[in-house]
C-alpha cells in the first residue's frame, strides 16, 4: 500500500498568448482561430488536476489533464490535423502555465526536471490513477508533468537528461542552474 499524503491545489491558469504562439511556432493568428483557442483553453481548464504528493523520499508536484482531453485531441487530430495540433498546443500551455504558477523557477530554468522513479512515488501515482506508462518514467496521461518540490535545479537533476535535446546541447535556448543544497 502506498504511504503518502496529498494536497489538492486550486489553480486558475490564464491564457498565455506568448507561450501558445511559441508552441504553435506562429507570429499571428486569425480572430476566429484565436477565439476557438481561448474557448478550448477555458473548457480544458475544467479538466486540470494539480496535487502535491508527499512521500518519505520527497515531495512532488503532479499536474495533468483528464484522459477525456486525450480522447478529444485524438478525435480532432483525426478530423483536422491543423486543429488537432492547435488543441495539443493549448493543452501543453495549460499544463505548463499551472506548473509556472506553483513553481515560477521552472519557467526561469526552462525545465521541470523529471524525478528518478522510486517505489514511493510509483505507488502513489498508481493510487491517484496516473501511473507510469509501461514502467517508464513517463506518466500515463499525455498532458502531464511530474517534478520534485521544492525546485532544486533543472537539467542537472533530471532523470531524463541523457535523452533530452536541451540537456545535451541540442537546443540554442538552454539555460539552467542547480541550487545549493541539492542532495542526490
Amino acid at each position: 500500500m502506498a504511504n503518502y499524503t496529498k494536497e489538492i491545489l486550486s489553480i486558475q491558469p490564464y491564457f498565455d498568448m506568448e507561450a501558445i504562439m511559441a508552441l504553435l511556432q506562429e507570429t499571428r493568428l486569425g480572430g476566429q482561430v484565436l477565439e476557438d483557442m481561448v474557448n478550448t483553453f477555458e473548457r480544458l481548464s475544467k479538466e486540470l488536476n494539480t496535487i502535491i504528493i508527499k512521500t518519505q523520499q520527497s515531495d512532488y508536484l503532479v499536474v495533468w489533464l483528464n484522459e477525456k482531453v486525450e480522447q478529444e485531441a485524438d478525435k480532432i487530430f483525426a478530423e483536422d490535423p491543423e486543429k488537432g495540433f492547435r488543441f495539443n498546443c493549448v493543452g501543453q500551455a495549460l499544463i505548463m502555465n499551472a506548473v509556472y504558477q506553483i513553481m515560477p523557477e521552472v519557467e526561469q530554468a526552462g525545465c521541470a526536471p523529471c524525478p528518478e522513479p522510486n517505489e514511493d512515488i510509483k505507488q502513489a501515482l498508481e493510487v491517484e490513477k496516473i501511473p507510469y506508462l509501461h514502467g517508464e518514467p513517463t506518466l500515463s496521461r499525455r498532458f502531464s508533468v511530474l517534478t520534485t518540490l521544492p525546485f532544486r535545479g533543472a537539467c542537472e537533476i533530471c532523470y531524463l537528461r541523457e535523452a533530452c535535446p536541451k540537456a545535451n546541447g541540442q537546443s540554442d535556448s538552454f539555460h539552467s542552474v542547480e541550487l545549493p543544497g541539492f542532495n542526490q
